[in-house]
């Protein structure tokens, strides 16, 4: 009978159903494994009773529904959901930047929600401002996550954030990592945070369809309108028309990238073991070029990617990797191997292997200092301090060390020096190469003079002609800073 039949779920309905059951299930995932697991579940409850959960809070559409949706889940005493912090970061971009501000403030009072509203400078050093303005706005939320005591910090890009990312990272020619395209956790802060994004299966009409329902007050971004902005012209042209070309295609496109996402972790595996295998038995920073050249070209340049990562330093173009390949892998085995990365990071060849290097930032001129008995002077042209160290073993003898003026230069060439007492002097060239010292980091290592006699090399030690044993002497040590990111 008519009267029988059970009503339909209106879109808006089915929105919120979807939405908070989405942002339910990824914070207990996320708490789950963040790798402080408790003892047990009531531990677990009461430390989620005690860390908030912090809510990036622009304002706008998405995080306006993300927010509520927080807040519905702890009045309904959902387990994660009781303690809530908002977090407002003003870029201070545009005009009405602090005007935002104050709207939060609105409805984080009128929510019951605590908000902190942090004002960042940001700074493009070269990269594009959309790239300048996150890495800003990320380490805002994480220094008021790790103040705060908490652990996850709740993002609310949805499925087209994910699917306009995509387009971009495929436009920019990027590889399975950079098309992965937002992963729906990830570790931040030095992995003491994670970055969670619940929204990732929700899409833009669910979003409305729950903020029309609400009737919720939110911002729009002006900036979102300008099509010279590649999101945005993805969003308002491209988008529409792959809807009219493939209705429903968006569902389809999140599982692929999905499955970008599992290959890029597969790769990543892969590459973190063919990394471990290059790296064993060498210094930090080095690269056995037998075992690379072991691996197939593709796992060659993945491991290479991997192995730049760990220092922190930005993946070079696939031209810039295939040169540095070639010229390691290809050339004579006693050919000089030279690559400029970016951030004045040099990869060189020694003995074997492949070196990172910081490359040398000025012109090196002689430098005159005293020693008076300090533990160290410093040197900050040659990046690092020369220390002085009192023995009653061999060393200098302290009262001619303070007698005369000493002077730190740089190798001339045609130097020659003593550093064995039962060996004949040699060139520093050739004393270079006996101690296995890089012919790219020489020019970094000063050398020591008195009265125009050579008395100290960094790297060699001091001349055996002047050194006795004879009562309370000083050594000299060279420590430098990290000019040489991995020594061979």
């Amino acid at each position: 009978m008519a009267g029988s039949r059970k009503s339909r779920p209106t879109p808006e309905a089915d929105a919120a159903v979807a939405i908070r059951a989405a942002l339910r299930a990824a914070v207990e995932e996320a708490r789950a494994t963040d790798g402080e697991p408790e003892p047990t579940a009531l531990a677990r409850r009461r430390r989620t009773r005690r860390c908030p959960l912090i809510v990036a809070f622009s304002g706008g559409r998405d995080s306006t529904v993300l927010l509520h949706a927080c807040c519905a889940l702890r009045a309904a005493r959902a387990a994660g959901f009781r303690e809530l912090l908002a977090v407002h970061v003003d870029h201070g971009l545009h005009a009405g930047s602090a005007a935002w501000g104050e709207h939060c403030r609105a409805v984080c009072s009128q929510w019951q929600v605590p908000l902190e509203v942090i004002r960042v400078e940001v700074r493009r050093g070269g990269r594009g401002l959309e790239a300048a303005a996150r890495e800003a706005r990320y380490a805002a939320l994480a220094e008021v996550a790790l103040a705060r005591g908490a652990r996850l910090v709740l993002a609310a890009h949805h499925r087209d954030d994910r699917i306009e990312t995509f387009l971009i990272q495929w436009l920019r020619g990027a590889g399975a990592d950079g098309l992965a395209a937002m992963p729906a956790a990830r570790s931040f802060a030095d992995g003491a945070l994670t970055l969670v994004r619940p929204l990732l299966q929700i899409g833009r009409a669910q979003i409305d369809a729950y903020l029309q329902q609400h009737d919720l007050p939110h911002v729009d971004d002006p900036s979102n309108n300008d099509t010279a902005i590649l999101r945005n012209a993805i969003r308002s042209r491209v988008l529409p028309e792959l809807e009219a070309a493939r209705p429903g295609f968006a569902a389809a496109a999140a599982r692929s990238i999905d499955l970008v996402a599992d290959a890029a972790q597969v790769l990543r595996a892969l590459a973190a073991e063919d990394l471990a295998a290059c790296r064993a038995g060498v210094a930090a920073g080095a690269l056995r070029l037998d075992r690379l050249v072991a691996l197939a070209p593709e796992r060659q340049r993945h491991a290479v990617r991997a192995w730049l990562a760990a220092d922190g330093l930005e993946a070079p173009s696939r031209a810039r990797l295939n040169e540095v390949l070639r010229q390691a892998l290809a050339a004579r085995g006693d050919a000089r191997l030279l690559v400029r990365l970016a951030g004045g990071v040099d990869v060189r060849r020694h003995r074997g292997l492949l070196v990172l290097h910081k490359a040398a930032s000025a012109t090196r001129s002689g430098h005159t200092i005293r020693w008076q008995g300090q533990d160290e002077i410093v040197l900050p042209e040659w990046r690092g301090a020369l220390r002085f160290v009192v023995t009653d073993g061999q060393g200098f003898d302290p009262d001619w060390l303070r007698a005369a003026p000493l002077e730190v230069r740089a190798r001339a060439g045609g130097e020659r020096f003593k550093p064995h007492p039962t060996r004949p002097s040699k060139t520093l060239k050739r004393l270079y190469q006996d101690a296995g010292i890089a012919e790219f980091e020489r020019a970094a290592l000063p050398l020591v003079w008195r009265a125009d006699r050579l008395i100290f090399v960094a790297g060699l030690g001091a001349d055996a002609r002047l050194i006795d044993r004879d009562g309370a002497r000083v050594t000299l040590h060279w420590q430098p800073a990290a000019d040489l990111i991995g020594r061979a």
